[in-house]
């Protein structure tokens, strides 16, 4: 079989455009965030100056900081507090990859060395968690307030969710619904309380807080979808992690799941030998990538993604209309038709 492909999930110009947007809208606001992440990251002792520098130059999209900024706009917070919280999220967010990475013994994150491959596990946990406390300190320096039990809960969900997944590595009896609750848990969760943070700095009220939290709740189950999608179509250069990757460390993603329960016997026969033998060279990764697109449940998957991607939408409507909103209803778009 050919090289997989999905014609939805194609390089699109428009996505540069939706980056111009938030540039020129927040711009300003994420260089702060940048300010404050690469302060934090700092220390007078060498090995961990040196990590906190690399892990400031590796920097990804920084969509989560750029989602608590633009919900702050969109509800006209005042405060000075979002650019900390915007730091905190992408802390913890940091943390969770770098701990990630340890357990998967992964070589790459974002298309350059994981500082587990570069500087040992050893260090690497130790610097994960220095990452994490980080966050909860920054947290609470300005003291109490609302929205310090969220981030909490949602740190503990996260964590739950890479345990259950860790648990259940190459499980071919894991259910769609099973799938669906470790997304929520690994990445909704944080897209939520990232767009729901602004709500509580602002002492905006509680359907105003709903709503943010399930506009980033179905953007975050869109967007690890689109994720797990991408697992089987990219590349290395392109994703930062080789193709089929999630399969090797033991990852049953959506496709797979439809696979299982829609696609030929041969196909979870296939699907089956492979994983009882952990047999995940190349050469039979790109049959399996194969299998899922030629069957249709590459684009499945991407359709189901895109339902969430529409409900998130529908959650921004009973904002007034804004270049805030008008972006943030654009991020949906963006989520399914990105590459990387």
């Amino acid at each position: 079989m050919g090289p997989p492909k999905l014609r939805v999930l194609a390089k699109n110009p428009e996505l540069a455009r939706i980056g111009q947007r938030v540039q020129s809208l927040v711009g300003e606001d994420l260089q702060r965030v940048e300010a404050t992440i690469a302060t934090h990251l700092r220390s007078p002792y060498a090995p961990v100056a040196e990590m906190g520098a690399y892990l400031a130059a590796s920097r990804g999209k920084r969509l989560r900081p750029i989602l608590v900024l633009l919900c702050s706009r969109l509800i006209g917070y005042e405060g000075q507090k979002h650019i900390l919280y915007a730091a905190v999220l992408e802390f913890i967010h940091t943390a969770t990859l770098i701990h990630d990475d340890i357990v998967d013994q992964a070589l790459l994150r974002r298309g350059r060395a994981s500082l587990t491959s570069r500087w040992g596990p050893e260090l690497a946990v130790l610097m994960g968690d220095r990452v994490f406390i980080n966050a909860m300190h920054l947290a609470v320096k300005d003291g109490w307030n609302d929205v310090i039990p969220v981030i909490s809960d949602t740190t503990l969900s996260l964590i739950e969710g890479e345990l259950i997944q860790s648990h259940r590595k190459w499980d071919l009896t894991l259910q769609p619904e099973d799938n669906l609750e470790i997304v929520k848990r690994k990445t909704a969760h944080l897209f939520s309380t990232c767009c729901s943070t602004p709500a509580y700095l602002s002492g905006a009220p509680q359907d105003v807080r709903e709503s943010l939290a399930a506009f980033g709740l179905n953007l975050g189950i869109a967007f690890q979808m689109v994720d797990d999608c991408l697992d089987f179509i990219s590349d290395e250069a392109t994703l930062g992690k080789p193709a089929g990757h999630d399969l090797k460390e033991g990852k049953i993603t959506l496709p797979l799941l439809l696979l299982l329960e829609r696609g030929t016997p041969d196909d979870k026969a296939f699907l089956e030998a492979v994983v009882a033998a952990r047999r995940f060279d190349p050469e039979t990764l790109r049959e399996v990538a194969a299998r899922v697109v030629e069957s249709g449940m590459l684009e499945e998957a991407q359709r189901i993604a895109s339902s969430y991607a529409d409900e998130a939408r529908a959650h921004l409507r009973g904002f007034p209309e804004s270049p805030y909103r008008e972006v943030l209803a654009l991020m949906p778009e963006y989520i399914i038709r990105r590459h990387f």
